[in-house]
């Protein structure tokens, strides 16, 4: 990504097809706090993500498509000790652009079927934050946590209380 001044990519809006047949491309970044949906999974939504879209004239099937790269740090709560864990954000995703109005059944399957890139509609008016949105939130870890993690103090289960099930058994005797 470019270390010159990049613009704020927020209120960014791009005709897709357009945009992929022009061979077009955009830097910038977006502030953590414009992502609703990523924000809302975030330990302190600060601070921000670095984005490069470049459109592709012909991906797959002879159609057009995206290259997405995004990078920044987030901080997520680790699953295990609840305390903030540094996830490092790194999004490299290539979109196969589908004709506005084809059904799913239509999409090259045997294209789609690699991890080479997915398949989106493409849109007259793509919001390029809700792409990114939608991107960095597929990359999270599903069980944010840290490599090397311990419960916090007075977390751990008592031994001498006994268990709820127990009592359970006592029944199943009788």
């Amino acid at each position: 990504m470019s270390s010159r001044e990049e613009q704020d990519l927020a209120g960014t809006v791009i005709d897709s097809l357009k945009f992929a047949a022009d061979g077009g491309c955009i830097t910038g970044k977006l502030a953590l706090t414009s992502l609703p949906r990523l924000a809302d999974v975030l330990v302190r939504p600060t601070g921000s993500l670095q984005c490069e879209l470049t459109g592709i004239p012909e991906m797959g099937a002879g159609e057009p498509g995206l290259h997405l790269r995004v990078s920044g740090r987030v901080g997520l709560q680790c699953q295990h000790c609840l305390a903030e864990v540094d996830f490092e954000c790194a999004v490299d995703s290539r979109l196969l652009l589908m004709p506005p109005g084809a059904p799913e059944e239509s999409w090259p399957a045997d294209e789609l079927e690699s991890d080479e890139y997915d398949a989106m509609p493409a849109s007259r008016e793509l919001s390029v934050l809700e792409l990114v949105e939608e991107e960095v939130l597929l990359a999270l870890p599903i069980v944010p946590r840290h490599a090397d993690c311990l419960l916090p103090a007075g977390a751990g289960i008592e031994e001498s209380e006994p268990s709820p099930f127990a009592v359970l058994a006592g029944l199943k005797k009788h």
